[in-house]
Formats: structure tokens, sequence, C-alpha cells
């Protein structure tokens, strides 16, 4: 008996989660491309987002194989999308927790570069991917972190201060008994009134540091000191 499109598509999809068990994600891409391309002849829209879902997910699962963190977050909002649109809330999370740690990865590198918009625009990103995902904190710090960028990346001070304010704002309202966290504050705070007060931001570095030590984040520690010093210098 001839196999009806449905079947076939269905024996392409079997092979390619068979694939994607094995991690080859590739192939199980490339077998689900075949699958689409069956389904196309069909009248089934449920059933062609899915695969498209599935070949996006293995797409963007091959692209973190070979550390091309850009495209693999792509992929992976694509996929989020139709998982979305289909109502499948355990994979829709699973991908956009995927897709926000890894624009959230993006972002703390192209600060180390010294790429602030372009930092920024990925903070906001991942903090959208968080949003979906109904996860208030890590919203928040991805978007505080993204007015940090925005001001790093300010040549006038009006316009930095703005962005701290920003930043200062969002973590407040936050609010956490974490020591990371009121690190975080503290640090912001400082950054925000050290070139009118320097005394004042001193006494928030200060907190920042303990905190940071109480944490244990060993590079916030360096960098708070090394402001520390710095700033008494000037005073």
């Amino acid at each position: 008996m001839k196999k009806s499109s449905t079947e076939k598509a269905n024996e392409e999809l079997g092979k390619a989660r068979l694939a994607a068990q094995q991690k080859n994600y590739k192939d199980a891409a490339k077998f689900v491309e075949t699958a689409i391309e069956i389904l196309k002849e069909e009248d089934n829209r449920k059933q062609l987002d899915m695969a498209k879902a599935l070949r996006n997910e293995y797409l963007g699962m091959d692209a973190i194989k070979y550390n091309k963190a850009l495209e693999a977050a792509n992929y992976l909002g694509r996929s989020g999308g139709f998982y979305h649109r289909l109502g499948m809330i355990t994979e829709f999370q699973r991908v956009f927790e995927q897709q926000a740690k890894i624009l959230r990865v993006i972002a703390r590198q192209l600060m180390q570069e010294r790429r602030f918009v372009d930092a920024a625009s990925h903070f906001e990103q991942a903090a959208m991917a968080y949003q979906r995902l109904n996860n208030k904190a890590d919203e928040m710090d991805c978007k505080a972190k993204s007015y940090i960028s925005r001001a790093a990346a300010e040549k006038h001070i009006s316009g930095r201060k703005l962005y701290l304010k920003k930043a200062v704002e969002l973590i407040e309202e936050r609010g956490s008994e974490e020591p990371i966290i009121k690190a975080h504050l503290a640090f912001y705070n400082a950054l925000f009134v050290e070139d009118e007060r320097p005394k004042l931001a001193l006494q928030y570095y200060s907190d920042a540091l303990q905190n940071y030590q109480l944490a244990g984040s060993q590079s916030r520690i360096q960098e708070v000191k090394a402001k520390m010093e710095k700033l008494t210098k000037k005073i």
C-alpha cells in the first residue's frame, strides 16, 4: 500500500529525532527539511509549524555545538516563535531559556570587548526572552545591564548619568537580600555619583566590595578595588 504524505513526513521526523538524540543536529535538520517539503503538499498548518519549530531548534543546537552563538540565538528564537504559536509551553520555555542564556553570554563578551552599543542591544534581547518566560528577576537584571552598557557608550556625562539612573532604579525596584544584588545596587549608585560626590561614591564602593566578597564574585572584587584606589587619589 502506498504511504500517505503524512506517513512519509512522520518517517522523516522519526529519523530526525533519532539523529538529534545522537547529537547529529545537522542531519536531524536535514531530515526535518525533507519532512517540511512533504508536508507542503498537505493542508496541515499545525504539523508544518511543528516541523519548522524542530528544524530551527536543531539548527540552533548545531550552531551551539560549533560555538556559533549569535546564529544559535537566532535559530532558537525562531523555533520558540513556532512553539509559542502551537501552544507547546514546555518546548517554548526550553528554547527561549537557551536563547536568553546565549544572548546574555554574547552581551557580556561584547562588554569585555568595549562594544557597548552592541552589548546593550543583546542585553535587551535577552531581557525580552526572559520576559517571555515570565522570569522577572533575570529580565530586570538584563535591562539594568543594557542601561549600564548604554551609559558606557555615552560620550557626555549627562547622557551617562541618565542611563545609570535608570539602572539604579531597576535594581532598587527588583529588591533583594542577596549579596550579589545588594552589591550591584551599591556599585551602580557609586558610578552614578562618583563625579560630583566622590566621598559618597567611596562609601557605595565599600558596601559593594563587602557584598561582592560575600557573594564570592572575584572579578567584581578586583574591579571595585581598582575604582576605590583611583577615586581615593582624587580626593
